[in-house]
C-alpha cells in the first residue's frame, strides 16, 4: 500500500524551524492554556498561563480560568462579550456548554442519570440563534485571542506573526468521533490552526495527563518513579467527565516507551454531577421557596454556586469538614417563606449544610468513580493479565481531598495499590498536552474503543433474513443491513493502523462522480450483527470524489438503464491520525483513486 495513503502528508521540509508549542486544555468548568517554543529542550521550560483577563480572578492567579461566556447582546446595550473570570454574578451567561458537544445515543453507564434532563432545562442555556458548537466557538475565540495578544507581547507581533503555531486540544477520551470532530472544527473556527502554517491536533485528556505524569512526576530520580513494568491507572477527573485509562510502561531510559493496557472506560460523571445533586438537595428541601429563585442567583455562574464550589474545594481537607459537627454556609440566596432555621439563616440569607449533606451530594459521584476504578483494574487482570501497581489522579476534581481521602481507602482494601496526586493536578492535563508537541511523546499502542464498520448486502439465506430487507443485483437475491466490522473494539492500534473493506457498487454514465457511504461504530463487547439494533451508531458519511478518476479501468456492461461500471475498491480507515479524528481513503488496485472524505453526523442537542 502507498505510504501517502498512510501518513497523508509531504515531507516537512520545515523540520527545523522554530514553531510554538501551545495546549489547550478545553474543560467543562475550567480551562488551561500551557505554551513552549521548539527550541526548548526541558519540559520544566513548559509555561502554564496563570494570569487571566477579569476581575474575577484570584490575586495570586490561578492555573485555569472558568469556561463560561457572557454575550454582549443579552448583558446591556452596547457591551461586548466577556468570558472567564470577566463575567460578573448576575449576567445572562453560558456554561457547561461542552457537554452538549457529545449528545450521542451511547449513553455510558457511568452518566449522570440527571444531565439529560438538566440539559433541556435553563442550566444548559443557549442564546438564540446559537447551538453548542457555536457558543463553544465563540469562547475558544476569546482564548485564542488572548493566548495570541500574551505570545505577541512575549516575543513581538512580528516575530509570532512568522513563527508556526502548533496547537495540541485535549478532548476527554470518552467522546464520540462526531464530538470530536466537532471540537476540533470549533477550535479552527475560533483561530487555532487557522493560519497557513498553524496546524492542530487533539490529545485525549488523560493521555496527556498520563504523559504529564510520567514525564515530570514519576520520572526516574523521582520519589514516586516507574520502571519497565509497572501498570498505571490514570484517573483524570474533571468537571464534566470522568476518564479512566491504564498504561503499561515499556522502558524509561532512554526514551519513555509506554502502551496502553485494554479499553478505557468513563462517563459524564465530573464535579458538576455534584453541582447538580446540591441544587436537587435544595429544591427538595426547601421546594417553591428555592424553585422560585431566579436561575441567574442560583446557577453556574452565581455568587451562590461560587459559594458552593469553595465549599467543594475544601470538604475533606484536613481538618475542616472530617468531624460530624462541621457545618457549611452556602450564600448569598434569598428565600421567601416559612423555612426550617437549621437548614437556613434568614439574617445572613445562606443556606446552612452539614457534614452528612455533604456526604450526600458527593458520595453519589465518589461511588461511580471508585466503580469505574475497580472496573478498569478487573478488566486489566482479566484480560491482559496486568497488575495495576499506581494509581494517578489528575483533574480539576481530581484535586478534591474527599475524593483522594475515599480512592485511599479504596486502594487498602484491594491490594494495597499506591494512590498518588502529583502537586497542581489541575494542571497535569494542559501541561501534558504541551509535553506531546515539545517531544511528541505519544504510547506505542492504544486500544480501540469500538467496533467500526459498514452496513452490507449479503446473499439472500431464508429463514434467516427478512423478506423487507431483500433486493436483486446481478440477477442475485440479497439482503440489506448485515454489518460488516472491519476492526475489534480492543484491537491495539498503532501510530500507522489503518483498516480497508471492499466496496462493489454499479455505477451508470451519467450518474454522480460523488459517492457516499456510511460509517458505523458500536461500544458493546459483542458487535450488533444488524444495523437495526440500538447498539449501533452512525458515525458519519464517507464521501468519495470519483471527478477525476478514468472509470474505464472498471468492468463495464450493458444493462436495462445503459452502460452499467461494475465498480470495485476498498474504502480504507486509519485510526491514529496526527489530528486526532478517523481519516478516510480510496484504493483501486492497491493504488489511491479519487479524494475521500469524512462528515461526521451534526451535533444538535440533548433531546
Amino acid at each position: 500500500m502507498p505510504a501517502d495513503a498512510l501518513h497523508n502528508r509531504q515531507p516537512n521540509r520545515d523540520a527545523d524551524r522554530l514553531k510554538i508549542i501551545v495546549g489547550v486544555d478545553y474543560g467543562t468548568t475550567f480551562t488551561g492554556v500551557s505554551y513552549v517554543t521548539s527550541d526548548k529542550t526541558s519540559i520544566d521550560d513548559i509555561d502554564v498561563f496563570r494570569t487571566w483577563p477579569g476581575d474575577g480572578r484570584p490575586v495570586e492567579g490561578n492555573w485555569k480560568t472558568p469556561t463560561v461566556i457572557a454575550y454582549g447582546a443579552e448583558n446591556g446595550k452596547g457591551s461586548r462579550n466577556r468570558w472567564g473570570y470577566e463575567v460578573r454574578r448576575g449576567m445572562e451567561a453560558c456554561s457547561w456548554t461542552k457537554l452538549l458537544l457529545d449528545t450521542s445515543a451511547e449513553t455510558a453507564e457511568f452518566d449522570d442519570p440527571s444531565l439529560r434532563e438538566a440539559a433541556g432545562s435553563a442550566f444548559f442555556r443557549l442564546p438564540p440563534g446559537k447551538d453548542a458548537k457555536a457558543v463553544c466557538q465563540d469562547f475558544l475565540s476569546e482564548v485564542y485571542r488572548f493566548v495570541v495578544h500574551n505570545l505577541e507581547m512575549r516575543m513581538t507581533p512580528e516575530i509570532f506573526n512568522m513563527t508556526p503555531m502548533e496547537c495540541y486540544l485535549t478532548i476527554p477520551a470518552i467522546w464520540t468521533d462526531k464530538a470530536r470532530s466537532a471540537t476540533r472544527d470549533a477550535a479552527k473556527a475560533a483561530g487555532f490552526g487557522s493560519r497557513p502554517f498553524d496546524t492542530i491536533c487533539m490529545i485525549a485528556e488523560p493521555e496527556a495527563a498520563a504523559i504529564a505524569a510520567l514525564r515530570k512526576d514519576l520520572r526516574p530520580g523521582s520519589v514516586n518513579a516507574v520502571k519497565a513494568g509497572d501498570n498505571i491507572l490514570i484517573a483524570d477527573c474533571g468537571g464534566g467527565t470522568v476518564d479512566i485509562t491504564t498504561y503499561t510502561v515499556r522502558k524509561t531510559f532512554p526514551a519513555l516507551e509506554f502502551d496502553e493496557i485494554c479499553v478505557g472506560t468513563g462517563g459524564k460523571c465530573g464535579s458538576t454531577y455534584i453541582d447538580r445533586n446540591f441544587l436537587a438537595l435544595m429544591s427538595k428541601r426547601f421546594g417553591k421557596s428555592f424553585d422560585d429563585v431566579p436561575l441567574k442567583r442560583k446557577g453556574p455562574g452565581s455568587e451562590f454556586m461560587a459559594s458552593f464550589e469553595r465549599a467543594k474545594q475544601s470538604f475533606g481537607t484536613a481538618g475542616f469538614g472530617t468531624s460530624g459537627d462541621e457545618s457549611f454556609e452556602i450564600y448569598p440566596i434569598d428565600m421567601q417563606g416559612s423555612l426550617n432555621p437549621d437548614h437556613y439563616d434568614e439574617d445572613e440569607a445562606a443556606v446552612i449544610l452539614s457534614k452528612g449533606d455533604m456526604e450526600e451530594v458527593f458520595d453519589l459521584v465518589v461511588k461511580d468513580v471508585l466503580r469505574l476504578v475497580s472496573q478498569q483494574v478487573k478488566i486489566a487482570l482479566d484480560t491482559r493479565d496486568k497488575r495495576i501497581n499506581l494509581i494517578v489522579l489528575a483533574g480539576g476534581f481530581g484535586n478534591s481531598d474527599y475524593l483522594k481521602r475515599k480512592l485511599d481507602e479504596w486502594c487498602a482494601t484491594n491490594g494495597g495499590i499506591k494512590c498518588i496526586r502529583p502537586d497542581f493536578c489541575q494542571a497535569s492535563v494542559v501541561r501534558g498536552a504541551a509535553i506531546r508537541g515539545l517531544e511528541k511523546t505519544i504510547p506505542a499502542t492504544l486500544i480501540c474503543r469500538r467496533h467500526y464498520g459498514f452496513s452490507w448486502g449479503l446473499p439472500f439465506v431464508p429463514g434467516r433474513d427478512d423478506e423487507k430487507n431483500a433486493f436483486f443485483k446481478w440477477g442475485v437475491k440479497y439482503c440489506r443491513g448485515h454489518m460488516n466490522w472491519m476492526i475489534a473494539k480492543g484491537a491495539e492500534l498503532t501510530a500507522s493502523t489503518y483498516k480497508t473493506a471492499n466496496v462493489r457498487r454499479i455505477w451508470l454514465q451519467g450518474d454522480s462522480y460523488l459517492l457516499t457511504l456510511e460509517l458505523y461504530s458500536c461500544a458493546l463487547d459483542i458487535p450488533a450483527a444488524r444495523l437495526e439494533h440500538e447498539g449501533v451508531v452512525r458515525v458519519g458519511t464517507i464521501r468519495l470524489d470519483f471527478t477525476n478518476v478514468d472509470m474505464s479501468r472498471f468492468e463495464q456492461r450493458q444493462g436495462d438503464f445503459g452502460t452499467e461500471f461494475d465498480l470495485e475498491y476498498q474504502i480504507g480507515v486509519k485510526f491514529r491520525s496526527d489530528e486526532g479524528v478517523l481519516k478516510c481513503f480510496c484504493l483501486s488496485e492497491g493504488r489511491l483513486i479519487g479524494d475521500a472524505t469524512i462528515s461526521f453526523t451534526e451535533i444538535a442537542g440533548y433531546g
